[in-house]
């Protein structure tokens, strides 16, 4: 279930991530590819780091365990469209494509660990809460298609408001293989690291309704066969949430410029809207002769992005994306240590385009379903 007051930037693809090759550029055609790699190296030794001092935290003196809240959360996902292909490219791979030769299966089932560890502490009035994420991930058959990401965050709440300053550093996303038409002229693979800087003010004008304002900045660094699509984006956000006595509900709209500065040919630049709005319902005892046992509660989201692009060239002009997430979840509190959570997500891309290989390419489905569990120290 997407959290719209932390991060869910993934639930949303930038546009370069399903080009189908590398636009052919005459003026790339002799490149130095000396001059063509990465300026921002990935850091995969931060993510050890950061599990180790969990487990620091684990078994350290009961002092400080007291004041820090830990948790370790490990996930099962299953995705039936793991690198987001249309029934164009399913139908070539089935038949044996040698472009489509990267994919061992078009689904999957991804392994993850995550940790958060935070550290709450009061001053006066006010509550400070830092706190840090760190997430591994695996995919089975696949193997390619690891993540090692990282978050720190900075919360400051007051009874009448809080306010959430967030950094992640996402140093390897692995989107598919493409063919390199202006370098090396073989599969490479397309992948990049990523930045984001997000803030979050929640205001609670009255009893039971918030007012959320979103803000965030995120830098695209793409690997060395596609610098080209290096990007900058901008999205801002406002949403609101009313919380009646057996539910509460919530919408938000948010507007996001990508900007590919560094295209050589065509510019796959684009502007988009999105809108989101979400049903929860309260926490109710899984039986009615237990108050005081196992609770759930379930969650549904929905959300529309409509994303038009900003060039005029032959490959991205005229074209528009329209994106569909529909997203349920049921949440299980065990007891105040375990946590569980059933999630189900359909993501549906529809194209428009003058370009008939655009529309063949890049309009796909997915199902994905994962199961959660949660132990809080």
């Amino acid at each position: 279930m997407p959290d719209f007051s932390f991060e869910n930037s993934d639930k949303f693809i930038i546009p370069s991530e399903n080009t189908i090759s590398k636009p052919e550029s005459q003026g790339d055609k002799n490149k130095d590819s000396s001059k063509n790699k990465s300026k921002h190296p990935t850091n995969r030794k931060i993510i050890p780091i950061i599990m180790s001092l969990a487990l620091l935290f684990l078994f350290s003196n009961p002092p400080l365990k007291a004041q820090m809240d830990v948790s370790i959360s490990t996930g099962l996902t299953y995705s039936d469209n793991v690198f987001h292909l249309s029934d164009y490219d399913i139908n070539r791979w089935k038949q044996g494509h040698p472009n489509l030769d990267f994919v061992n299966t078009t689904d999957d089932l991804t392994i993850s660990l995550q940790a958060d560890l935070a550290y709450p502490f009061r001053y006066q009035w006010w509550k400070f809460i830092p706190s840090v994420t760190a997430k591994v991930s695996q995919n089975i058959s696949n193997p390619d298609k690891h993540r090692q990401d990282m978050l720190f965050r900075f919360r400051v709440e007051r009874y009448y408001w809080n306010f959430t300053a967030l950094y992640g550093y996402y140093p390897y996303i692995y989107v598919r293989n493409y063919i390199d038409n202006d370098g090396t002229e073989e599969s490479e693979k397309y992948s990049y690291e990523r930045n984001l800087y997000r803030a979050d003010l929640n205001v609670k004008p009255f009893k039971n309704t918030t007012i959320q304002f979103h803000g965030r900045y995120e830098e695209y660094f793409y690997n060395q066969y596609w610098t080209e699509y290096d990007a900058n984006a901008a999205t801002l956000g406002l949403g609101a949430r009313y919380s009646f006595p057996a539910f509460s509900l919530g919408a938000s709209y948010h507007w996001r410029l990508l900007d590919n500065y560094n295209h050589d040919a065509e510019d796959a630049s684009y502007e988009s809207d999105i809108y989101k709005s979400d049903i929860r319902l309260k926490k109710t005892p899984l039986l009615a002769s237990k108050p005081k046992g196992v609770a759930f509660y379930p969650e549904l989201a929905l959300s529309y992005e409509e994303r038009f692009y900003q060039s005029d060239d032959a490959r991205y002009g005229e074209r528009v994306d329209r994106i569909y997430n529909t997203n349920a979840a049921l949440n299980f509190i065990l007891n105040e240590q375990w946590n569980l959570k059933l999630d189900y997500t359909h993501t549906f891309r529809n194209i428009e385009s003058p370009v008939e290989n655009i529309r063949l390419t890049k309009e796909y489905s997915e199902n994905k379903f994962s199961l959660t569990a949660k132990y809080s120290f």
